[in-house]
């Protein structure tokens, strides 16, 4: 999971809580500290206990290394840099699923279209959906897409 905002820390729970070894990034060192040390997104998903099992790093590389998927959950400002800065180190057969949700304001692009630009050949995966942090978090009832071009 890249992004440890309330959105990726809730999708990185979840995933953890249903038994998948997840590596969570987070940009600052705060936040890595908070859920390694308390298993709680303070800054972030205040009040949410999260898995024992979810590791946090500040180190991009090492939350991606041999992943086989790799969910995008980043301000939608950073996320072409991060992609880019990503790209010679994905592993080529991971699935890459963009959860970060906007519009490029420079290029007008989808948060799909920059990993597809930056990551040629990848199988890409939209997920969205009418569903809140908070609510994934405290594992209430909700619902999301995913779409992808690609089987």
């Amino acid at each position: 999971m890249i992004g440890a905002g309330a959105w990726g820390t809730a999708l990185a729970d979840l995933l953890a809580r249903n038994g998948h070894e997840v590596r969570l990034w987070a940009y600052e060192s705060d936040v890595v500290e908070s859920i390694n040390e308390k298993h709680e997104n303070v800054r972030f998903l205040t009040g949410h206990a999260l898995a024992n099992t979810l590791g946090a790093t500040g180190d991009l590389r090492a939350a991606t290394e041999f992943a086989e998927l790799i969910v995008f959950a980043t301000p939608s400002h950073v996320l072409r840099r991060i992609v880019r800065d990503l790209a010679p180190s994905l592993p080529r057969s991971a699935v890459l699923v963009v959860a970060t949700k906007g519009i490029e304001k420079e290029t007008l692009c989808l948060m799909t279209e920059i990993v597809e630009q930056e990551v040629a050949g990848a199988t890409v995966v939209a997920l969205s959906g009418p569903s809140f942090a908070a609510e994934v978090a405290a594992r209430q009832p909700t619902a999301v897409v995913a779409a992808s071009a690609r089987s």
